[in-house]
């Protein structure tokens, strides 16, 4: 790779990145658990997660890192992740503070693209990256929300239809354009989804996902965040 190229990978975002830091209160910053999520599409995954940062912002600050462009392979994806751990553990300044970076992975059902997914992983996780796969697609996870199924989809676009039905039948109304879809609907159904995943993925199932594990992570440091804030809280009415 040439001496420039990583630079100039990433640096559109590199403002915006700037940006979200100086946004940053500087006694927050060296206190609260920071999430990097990078993941491999640009719009539907950060939408949900950006409903989760809503929950949990409180106690964690999540990074939500699109794809660097449409179609980003994971090779790519991954590079973006472990870039984003490192400009964060700089940031935070502290080895104490807790920094955590994700990428997000479909494998889909093209030979070379799960291989590409399954070496990203290997080298993702190397780097102190930690990797969500899914079986073909992130939709596993929004669907398994509304339905529990762990079937076989011939491709992504028939997850997708599936949610569409899905979401139709419990909310009597459609979808729309997945990016735009109101995740709040059903982010409070994320501890029932998380254990039909489970299952799945322990049953080997055609269909699954791992995205489950980002939000056991993070609710872990929020609980361990809250058990902390009480503790404090004791001590100062105890002084």
């Amino acid at each position: 790779m040439a001496a420039g190229a990583h630079k100039s990978r990433y640096s559109k975002h590199g403002r915006s990145q700037r940006a979200w830091r100086e946004r940053q209160d500087v006694g927050t910053r060296q206190t609260r658990p920071v999430f990097a999520i990078v993941c491999d599409d640009t719009r539907t995954a950060p939408a949900y997660f950006c409903e989760l940062q809503r929950l949990y912002k409180q106690h964690v600050s999540l990074r939500i890192v699109s794809a660097p462009c449409k179609g980003a392979s994971p090779d790519v994806v991954v590079s973006k992740a472990i870039y984003e751990l490192n400009e964060l553990k700089k940031d935070q300044g502290d080895e104490s503070n807790v920094t955590i970076a994700w990428a997000v992975l479909d494998l889909e059902h093209e030979k070379p693209r799960r291989e590409q997914a399954q070496n990203a992983k290997r080298h993702a996780e190397s780097e102190g990256v930690k990797v969500a796969l899914s079986d073909p697609c992130y939709e596993v996870w929004t669907l398994l929300h509304l339905e529990d199924t762990g079937k076989r989809f011939e491709d992504c676009g028939k997850v997708l239809n599936r949610v569409k039905r899905a979401w139709k039948e419990t909310f009597g109304q459609s979808l729309g354009p997945k990016a735009q879809a109101d995740f709040s609907k059903i982010i409070a159904w994320r501890v029932k989804a998380a254990e039909r995943a489970k299952r799945h993925l322990k049953n080997k199932d055609q269909s699954w996902t791992e995205v489950y594990k980002i939000i056991e992570d993070i609710e872990s440091i929020v609980q361990r965040a809250g058990t902390k804030a009480k503790d404090s809280g004791k001590n100062q009415v105890a002084g």
